[in-house]
C-alpha cells in the first residue's frame, strides 16, 4: 500500500480550510491554516528538507484561499511576535511594498 507522505498534508488542509470558511467564516478559517497549519508546517520545514521543499506550494495556496485584505486584517490582529513571524511566510511585507509602488 501507498506510504503517507506527511509533507504533503497541506493539501488537505488547504480543502478542510475552504470549507471551514464557507460553514464558520473567514476568522475560523484563517485560525485553523495560517495561525495553526502554517506555522507548525515552518517549524516541521527548518528541520525536515522535504517539508522545506513543500513549503513554497503550500504558501501559494495559502493566497489562493485568502485575498489579500483577509491575511492582512488577521495578520493586523496578531500579538507583534506571531505577526511578524506570518508576515515573513507569507511576504505580506514586500506584496505591501510593491503595491504601494505602483
Amino acid at each position: 500500500m501507498s506510504r503517507t507522505q506527511f509533507h504533503k498534508i497541506w493539501v488537505q488542509q488547504c480543502r478542510a480550510t475552504r470549507g471551514i470558511k464557507r460553514r464558520f467564516g473567514v476568522k475560523s478559517a484563517l485560525d485553523y491554516l495560517i495561525g495553526e497549519k502554517l506555522m507548525n508546517f515552518a517549524d516541521a520545514a527548518e528541520r525536515h528538507p522535504e517539508f522545506a521543499a513543500e513549503l513554497p506550494r503550500f504558501q501559494a495556496a495559502v493566497w489562493n484561499i485568502f485575498k489579500p485584505y483577509e491575511l492582512a486584517g488577521y495578520l493586523s490582529s496578531l500579538k507583534p511576535s506571531s505577526r511578524k513571524r506570518l508576515q515573513e511566510l507569507l511576504y505580506v511585507d514586500s506584496f505591501s511594498r510593491s503595491r504601494r509602488a505602483s
